[in-house]
Formats: structure tokens, C-alpha cells, sequence
């Protein structure tokens, strides 16, 4: 049995009844999250998973802190709204998108697009349309783009790769209290996932597995199994879980050399968001060679 959720949510929802709750204003569908298959183009779907994931952290970080929404301007303070609907969160997400830097391949990018290809198609293969974001591009991308809109943000970041087992469940701990929900990078590691059938957010009912790999999701939640941890996740607009073990266990290798746990505060220090922009262009170099020698330096 499912015992209740933890305390770190506790606060969350002064604004928001359920800060991942998006309704689709018109079929009245419920959905825990955004999904990237709402983009409008199919290079932007491929690779629009660290958009969303965004997307979902600032909007928990947004019902969290009522000063922050209220500094918010334009698209941005649309995620704050009580009641999130599927069109006014697409109409952010594509600004987000516009705004942030996600790398597409020129050419390759019109021909899956205007020849409506998806990727793994009979003609394109494995060729992608775009090499997507890394946690760089994506703390750099999200904090200049709250910054224009009102919102100065701190990153607390987080290598995953080699990562002691209660490190990494005490940053997750602190990321859903302080932030309400943390941006996941799995890199080119895999771990299952059990995703649900039912109510969007509703993980009581059956589910079937699945596997990330390459993927930016949204950590919205710690809940005890049996005594175990499980994390409860949005993504591609459901809800999913996975063990915290098999989690940490898919960090203690090589391939999860720029795996990641992201949140973010609101700090009113310029200079603090300076730091921060300078600091993300280690964020890669760090966690290779951390893959490379195997183990994690000391922090």
C-alpha cells in the first residue's frame, strides 16, 4: 500500500490547488504536466522534454512563492494561474522554446517538419532533427528567460553521476521543499519507469513499464512503498514512478556522466545571477570527467 505523500509538499498550493494539474479547456481532460507532444512542429517535439520539464518546475516554484508570481510578467506569469489550462500552456512552452536555446539541425529540421517525419521513420532512420538541450543550455536558457520576464532564479544543481545514495535522496528532499518539484536529466544511462493508464496524476491504479533514456522528466514527489522510497513523476503529461534504488542504481555509471537533479529558488541578487550564468559552463566539463575517473570528486 501507498502511504500518504511526504511533508515537502506540504505548503504547496497557496496559489495552486494542484500546481500539476493542466485541464484541456475543451474535452475537460486532466493532465499531470506538460507533454512535448503538444508542440506544434515535430522537431520541437523530439526534442522538447527539457522545455516541459521547465515548465512544470517553475510553475511549482511559481504557486510556491506568491512574491515570485507577483514579480512575474507575460508568459511567464501565465504558469502561476490557479487554474492552468492545456492552451495557456502551450502558448508558453512555444515561447519558452523560442526563447531557450534548443539546438536544431538546420535542413534536418524542415524536412521533419514540413514533411510531417517522424523520428525513426522508413526514410530518416535514427537521424534526429535536432541534438535537443543539456543541463547547461537549459539552466542558462531558463534563467535568462524568468530574468527578462521579472523573475531573478537561483539554480542549486546537482551531478547525479556516482552520487551517494542518501546525497542524492537528501537533494531531492530539499529540491521538492524548497522549489516543489526538480528537473531530472537521465543521460545516455537508462532506468524503468511504471507509467499509469488512468487519472493523470492517479498512481494508485494499474500501470506498465517503460524505460528513460536521454530525457528530462519532472520529479514532483517522494512516497513510501514498503518502506521504500518511490519517486513520482510527470512526463509526456502522466503520471510515472520509479524506486529511488533502481535510480541510484542507474547513476553509478559511466554513461551517466551528465545525469542530473536541478531546482531553483527565487533570489533577488543580481550579482547571485551573474555567478549563477557563469558557473553552468562547468556543469559538463565537471560531470564528464567525474564519468571518466569513475567516481565523484569531493563536495
Amino acid at each position: 500500500m501507498l502511504m500518504a505523500e511526504q511533508s515537502a509538499k506540504t505548503d504547496l498550493g497557496r496559489l495552486c490547488p494542484d500546481p500539476f494539474l493542466i485541464v484541456d479547456e475543451d474535452t475537460g481532460e486532466k493532465y499531470y504536466g506538460g507533454s512535448q507532444s503538444w508542440f506544434g512542429r515535430n522537431s520541437m517535439t523530439f526534442a522538447g522534454c527539457g522545455i516541459i520539464a521547465a515548465a512544470n518546475t517553475v510553475r511549482a516554484l511559481l504557486c510556491r512563492y506568491p512574491g515570485a508570481y507577483r514579480e512575474a510578467r507575460g508568459n511567464l506569469k501565465t504558469l502561476g494561474n490557479v487554474i492552468l489550462t492545456k492552451a495557456e500552456y502551450i502558448k508558453v512552452i512555444e515561447s519558452m522554446y523560442r526563447r531557450m536555446f534548443v539546438a536544431e539541425l538546420p535542413l534536418l529540421n524542415l524536412i521533419y517538419d514540413k514533411g510531417n517525419y517522424k523520428y525513426g521513420s522508413r526514410l530518416l532512420g535514427c537521424v534526429p532533427p535536432s541534438l535537443g538541450m543539456n543541463s547547461e543550455s537549459l539552466v542558462r536558457g531558463l534563467l535568462r528567460y524568468a530574468e527578462n520576464r521579472g523573475v531573478l532564479l537561483h539554480d542549486v544543481y546537482l551531478s547525479a553521476a556516482y552520487v551517494e545514495y542518501r546525497k542524492g535522496l537528501e537533494f531531492i528532499r530539499e529540491g521538492l521543499d524548497k522549489n516543489g518539484a526538480l528537473i531530472l536529466l537521465t543521460s545516455f544511462n537508462r532506468h524503468p519507469v511504471t507509467l499509469y493508464r488512468g487519472n493523470a496524476w492517479d498512481i494508485s491504479g494499474g500501470g506498465y513499464e517503460s524505460e528513460i533514456k536521454t530525457h528530462f522528466s519532472t520529479i514532483t514527489d517522494i512516497i513510501e512503498e514498503n518502506g521504500e522510497p518511490l519517486i513520482k513523476l510527470s512526463t509526456w503529461g502522466r503520471a510515472a514512478t520509479v524506486p529511488y534504488r533502481v535510480l541510484h542504481a542507474a547513476w553509478q555509471k559511466r554513461l551517466a556522466y551528465v545525469s542530473a537533479l536541478i531546482y531553483f529558488v527565487p533570489k533577488r541578487s543580481r550579482a547571485l545571477y551573474r555567478a549563477d550564468m557563469r558557473k553552468t559552463a562547468l556543469f559538463t566539463p565537471i560531470s564528464t570527467l567525474q564519468s571518466v575517473l569513475g567516481r565523484r570528486f569531493r563536495s
